[in-house]
């Protein structure tokens, strides 16, 4: 039996989920979405003939198995919460939400009171296998250096930049659509990782590095991520990583 999907956010990553549904490459069947803007959700629905909800509310009371959130940081406390308290798994894009201790130990209490599950993607980084291994290493500094086009990171600047030095939590703050990727990295080794933007004018792909240096291993990883075509705020790996944890979600032998 295919996973029963309602989604949330109707934009560029909510049409990229839809198409992968619709073209089978996502194993789950879609049966409500939901967007504040109710005639994007509407367009939406057409593709697949399912269900354009008007809240949040109508959404998760839907006979549907997995919530998957593709709205925005400012919608992921309400999403998981409903979700939730209906019984419902949820599947969360914009992980940069976790950045608020609060929200995420609010979240954490909620789901001991529950059978439910809440997914994180990989997003738009590799070695995430190994850096939670890190996570048990009492010395250990993990640094990412994130570069972008001035456009997907909006500044405008004719020589490579430095936009921001500092940890996780400020970065995510200060790029609230670009850098879900420390968040991710975060959540992974336990703890706010240092974190370098760049803007540069002179590539046309998102280039993510890290770096780990620990007592059990020493870690270079650097990946060059072509944009995602209707939204160069995000990676195409990212965007395909949400196929690979929908599909795995549903498999019995997982690589973890």
């Amino acid at each position: 039996m295919s996973l029963k999907i309602g989604l949330v956010g109707c934009g560029a990553v909510g049409n990229f989920i839809v198409k992968k549904i619709n073209e089978g490459m996502i194993k789950a069947k879609l049966i409500a979405l939901y967007d504040r803007n109710y005639e994007k959700s509407l367009k939406l629905a057409k593709i697949l003939d399912v269900k354009a909800c008007k809240s949040l509310d109508e959404l998760v009371k839907e006979d549907i198995d997995l919530v998957v959130e593709a709205a925005s940081i400012n919608a992921v406390e309400e999403v998981v919460k409903k979700s939730i308290l209906n019984n419902r798994d949820v599947l969360i894009l914009s992980v940069g939400a976790f950045a608020d201790k609060n929200l995420f130990l609010n979240i954490c209490k909620l789901l001991k009171n529950s059978n439910n599950r809440v997914y994180i993607p990989s997003g738009a980084v590799a070695g995430l296998d190994a850096l939670k291994v890190i996570k048990y290493c009492k010395n250990k500094r993990v640094k990412l250096r994130t570069v972008k086009s001035p456009k997907s990171l909006g500044v405008d600047v004719k020589e490579e930049t430095i936009l921001f030095r500092g940890n996780a939590l400020d970065a995510i703050k200060k790029f609230p659509a670009n850098i879900n990727v420390a968040i991710t990295l975060s959540l992974a080794v336990g703890y706010p990782i240092d974190v370098e933007i760049v803007a540069n004018p002179n590539i046309d792909k998102n280039r993510h590095e890290i770096y780990v240096e620990s007592d059990i291993s020493n870690i270079k990883i650097i990946l060059e991520n072509k944009p995602l075509k209707d939204n160069p705020k995000t990676s195409a790996l990212a965007a395909y990583s949400i196929v690979k944890t929908i599909n795995e979600i549903q498999e019995n032998i997982r690589i973890v």
